[in-house]
């Protein structure tokens, strides 16, 4: 049997950065699940590494949020999501269960 992720993940193309003490980190936000992300970066980043994440989810609404580096593959990093408001979570979590129910529907 293979292996199954915990968690759905949402494929998206929008822009995040990173943030490394005073360095400012670009990123594409590459797909999103509850508790972790995909980004892509020119910038080297090291696995066990935590760093300030924020981007926009849905029409305008700013996520922020600690993530830890937890793999890497050339310019892509998986990061997992290790702080986040209670109302950030809600709010990505109810983004997920929508565009689960618009695209693949309830049965």
């Amino acid at each position: 049997m293979g292996y199954k992720r915990k968690h759905t993940r949402l494929p998206l193309n929008c822009q995040g950065h990173l943030n490394r003490a005073d360095e400012f980190i670009p990123c594409q936000v590459v797909d999103l699940s509850e508790k972790g992300v995909l980004l892509r970066t020119g910038t080297p980043l090291t696995i066990g590494e935590e760093l300030s994440f924020e981007f926009i989810l849905g029409p305008s609404r700013r996520i922020q949020c600690t993530v830890k580096v937890v793999r890497m593959a050339k310019a892509d990093f998986g990061a997992q999501i290790v702080k986040i408001s209670p109302e950030d979570q809600q709010y990505l979590t109810e983004h997920l269960d929508d565009f689960l129910a618009n695209n693949f529907g309830r049965y």
